[in-house]
């Protein structure tokens, strides 16, 4: 059997068609990936046949295998270019193809889609780049995102983007696809184990009557209580939610690049539905507040069922802030449902990495509260950094926002590296630079940047400047002043080391020429 490469382009909407025909039989995701392709610009296709995906095989081994009807065991893998590459395979030999094709990678690679002779599940292991909802003071980031590598004809073609795949009911329910979007993720991102549909299907397999209830065992729903548990056993800590402020409480692991499951009930049914949190949608707003997820428009969402790079909106009110083709929406009896974090948020899990031992509200409730104490003392403190030099005016301008209730702090989750890279490169002052450059940090520290209002409500993320930020121990409770490492506020930058107790384990620097400078965003 030999392996065979046909491009095709898209000119016209009849080249469309005929790609979606060869995606699958029509459904919602096939929809939104032509959609999407669309919005790509893309302009030509690649089509390898056949192709063996790990994931497919996966699956077949543990069900399709053994049925009485006969399946497919090999898939077909489609490229996809904003460039027509089929000069590319003209070229006389094979080292000027794989290089010319290589070239394509930076240029205008958009990505793959396995396709899996399934009826109605043809979309499998699916990579595109990376996109979101656009329009005015909207700001779109995926900050679950990857470098995902494809192998085609000796070239290594890179995209930036999140894996997805659609629901096949018979291995799996939306509880396991969302699940594995997410530990695919982390796989690609931070080399977590490697995990197929079937593999998180057995990892969540039932011990109750009532968890017993359809065959294979988890193809129609995954209690949370399954879902916990095999997101465990597959080496992740899974952090949940639940409540009224669903969208406040996941927002920081978000912000993080941190995947999060998050259940949707449905009105008027027992089973709800699970989606994967990937991004979000920041909003400039006519009157700000306080609030970090008062600028969230929305999060950015994978669904099995509805295709990849969709939004929820976080309230019912900001639903037609989104063209209706971005958002979830779910056929029933009574209409058409447009899901929203407010109403039908009910549960959530973030997939947390095994070395950080405490929360986002605990790191975000211990920065609020060193920033009340720095300022319950600020005449001591000017009075010290007088003593070598003049007071930033930055501080009053902090503590004037501060007063007024206008303070903005945002919380996320970093590595030691990421942190030192983002300060190394960043706008922070040199002297600034030098003082946090060389803290010792532990593998992951919770970040909260200090802002106002004023400089948070912009959709461009250049414009939002920090006055400070603060470190907190993740490896700590995160609570009280126990796990602090470090509380930057404009001309001062206070230390503790957390081996010492008492006075001496506190210093403060003051630090010459300091000025704002950018936050760290996970931008495009």
């Amino acid at each position: 059997m030999n392996v065979t490469f046909e491009i095709r382009h898209l000119k016209n909407e009849a080249d469309w068609k005929q790609l979606s025909v060869v995606l699958g039989e029509a459904s919602d995701v096939v929809s939104c990936v032509i959609r999407h392709l669309m919005l790509s610009r893309v302009t030509s296709y690649l089509i390898e046949t056949p192709y063996i995906d790990r994931d497919y095989s996966s699956d077949y081994r543990f069900f399709y295998a053994q049925t009485f009807k006969t399946y497919g065991r090999h898939c077909i893998r489609i490229h996809f270019f904003a460039e027509d590459v089929s000069k590319i395979l003209a070229l006389p030999n094979w080292n000027a193809r794989v290089v010319a094709l290589q070239e394509t990678s930076l240029r205008s690679y958009c990505g793959f889609c396995v396709v899996r002779p399934l009826p109605n599940a043809s979309i499998g292991r699916t990579a595109l780049k990376m996109r979101g909802p656009e329009g005015k003071d909207l700001e779109s980031v995926i900050t679950c995102r990857a470098e995902i590598r494809a192998n085609l004809l000796g070239a290594e073609l890179d995209v930036c983007g999140t894996a997805f795949m659609q629901q096949d009911s018979r291995v799996g329910a939306c509880a396991q696809i969302a699940i594995w979007m997410g530990a695919r993720h982390m796989h690609q991102c931070h080399r977590y184990d490697w995990f197929s549909v079937a593999d998180i299907t057995k990892l969540a397999a039932p011990t109750t009557p009532d968890e017993s209830t359809s065959l294979p065992a988890g193809s129609d729903f995954l209690t949370s209580e399954r879902m916990i548990r095999a997101v465990n056993v597959m080496g992740f800590q899974p952090l949940c939610f639940k409540g009224s402020d669903i969208g406040e409480q996941i927002l920081p692991y978000v912000e993080s690049g941190l995947p999060v499951i998050l259940g949707l009930q449905i009105p008027n049914l027992s089973i709800g539905h699970a989606v994967t949190v990937i991004g979000r949608v920041f909003t400039k707003i006519k009157a700000p507040t306080s609030r970090p997820l008062d600028f969230v428009g929305g999060f950015i969402v994978h669904d099995d069922q509805a295709g990849p790079y969709k939004v929820i909106p976080t309230t019912p009110a900001l639903s037609n802030s989104f063209a209706a083709e971005d958002t979830v929406e779910r056929k029933t009896r009574t209409g058409v449902l447009r899901f929203n974090i407010e109403d039908h948020g009910v549960f959530a899990m973030a997939l947390m990495p095994v070395r950080a031992f405490s929360t986002a509200r605990a790191a975000a409730v211990t920065a609020l509260r060193r920033i009340q104490h720095a300022f319950s003392q600020i005449d001591q403190i000017k009075a010290e950094v007088i003593k070598s030099g003049a007071v930033n005016p930055l501080l009053d301008d902090l503590l004037a926002a501060y007063n007024a209730g206008n303070l903005i702090l945002k919380t996320y989750l970093t590595s030691a590296d990421g942190y030192r890279k983002h300060i190394a490169t960043g706008t922070a002052s040199d002297a600034l630079k030098d003082v946090l450059l060389e803290i010792h940090l532990p593998h992951f520290t919770w970040v909260t940047e200090i802002s106002s209002v004023d400089s948070y409500n912009n959709s461009s993320a250049g414009l939002r400047r920090i006055f400070g930020h603060s470190l907190i121990d993740a490896t700590s409770s995160g609570r009280e002043v126990v796990g602090l490492l470090m509380l930057h506020l404009p001309g001062i930058v206070f230390l503790r080391d957390v081996d010492k107790d008492g006075p001496h384990a506190q210093r403060a620097m003051v630090i010459e020429n300091d000025n704002l400078y950018d936050g760290r965003d996970k931008r495009r």
